[in-house]
């Protein structure tokens, strides 16, 4: 397998649909999905290679599932797990001057429910965060207004006001394009060649959307998440012998008749590299929640897509093991992490065994490699 990383940096206002319109407010994720990212690459892709969706180099890169384009965040951050609590008062990390993040899957019922620096109530603390920083990282919104025009009197229309929140221009998202071919990468690597300028989301017909993107020469370096043996031997010295599984984007899963879940069952994991018969079916705790996705198919149908339930990303689930593994279940090799769940082609189901955040928010050394 070989790594593109881009940079997406946002030349006008973006509006990526965080979910159908509530009244008249429309809003913005804070990240760009995969397939959005999928669709302009193939835009480019057609653009400057003169060819149809016909041609077998295109159906490889963008409609056999042999690639994946996944979730561009802010500066390249990851979603905080949605077990970090933080005090209510003071909230956030304490290189940014707040009391300190705690993560709650290795608390048992006796474990911290106040703020240890003032004794105050802990609250839910989400959203990115660098790594390497230890610093939550917030993309920039704004709000714009707009009206309908009325076509007869050619002004505006009475009582139909709309607003967007849509993410502020002048930032830049890091992307990671995955390819399994050769042929596929080489064409990647064509296409990445030059920056170029294209356009994501929606309210193109009113300049948003326009972004610029540029392969990143470096994108070889990579967080090191270390061994997911080893940071299983740490879940383990802290009491806990159960499998812990982190979304790092939003999750798609689905039961035996394809209705939509909201959380993953153990053979989701088997990507991972963990043997179904040494843990339980379901998941017995976890901190998550869902969100709607839905959107459009491009040309030539232009059809509404079927709306899908997600399972958001930094949504944590823990599975017990069955009494026969309790002492010797196999750990796969390697960092732990892999796709899982449906549509891993435009992002979903990037996921994480044991997680360094639950062992220690702060104070986890992170490299690069």
């Amino acid at each position: 397998m070989r790594q593109f990383t881009i940079r997406i940096t946002s030349l006008t206002p973006l509006m990526l649909s965080a979910g159908p319109p509530a009244h008249n407010l429309l809003e913005t994720l804070d990240c760009i999905p995969g397939n959005s990212i999928r669709g302009l690459l193939a835009t480019r892709f057609l653009e400057k290679s003169g060819s149809s969706p016909s041609d077998p180099l295109f159906k490889t890169l963008f409609l056999d599932k042999m690639t994946r384009f996944s979730f561009a965040t802010l500066d390249g951050t990851l979603p905080v797990p949605a077990s970090a609590r933080t005090c209510k008062y003071d909230t956030g990390f304490t290189g940014q001057g707040g009391h300190g993040v705690l993560d709650w899957v290795l608390q048992n019922d006796e474990g911290i429910r106040r703020c240890p620096v003032c004794e105050g109530p802990l609250d839910y603390f989400d959203g990115y965060w660098s790594p390497l920083e230890t610093k939550r990282k917030t993309t920039k919104k704004k709000i714009i207004v707009r009206t309908a025009i009325d076509p007869k009197r050619n002004s505006a229309s009475s009582g139909r006001l709309y607003s967007s929140k849509v993410i502020e221009e002048g930032q830049t998202f890091l992307a990671h394009i995955e390819v399994d071919e050769d042929q596929a990468a080489q064409a990647i690597s064509a296409l990445l060649k030059e920056p170029f300028t294209g356009a994501v989301g929606k309210g193109k017909s009113r300049g948003q959307g326009w972004v610029q993107v540029e392969k990143v020469e470096d994108g070889n370096a990579r967080l090191n998440w270390e061994l997911a043996n080893e940071r299983y031997k740490q879940f383990k010295n802290k009491g806990m012998q159960a499998l812990v599984v982190t979304l790092l984007s939003d999750g798609i899963f689905t039961d035996d008749y394809l209705r939509d879940l909201s959380a993953p069952s153990i053979f989701n994991l088997e990507p991972l590299g963990i043997d179904p018969e040494e843990w339980e079916t379901e998941p017995y705790s976890g901190f998550s929640s869902v969100r709607t996705i839905f959107g459009f198919d491009g040309p030539p149908l232009f059809l509404p897509r079927i709306p899908r339930l997600a399972v958001k990303a930094g949504s944590v689930f823990l599975f017990r093991p069955k009494k026969e593994a309790t002492a010797n279940a196999n750990v796969p090799s390697g960092n732990g992490m892999g796709w899982i769940g449906e549509n891993n082609q435009e992002g979903y189901g990037r996921a994480i065994l044991w997680h360094p955040f639950h062992i220690s928010p702060e104070g986890w050394k992170w490299t690069q490699t």
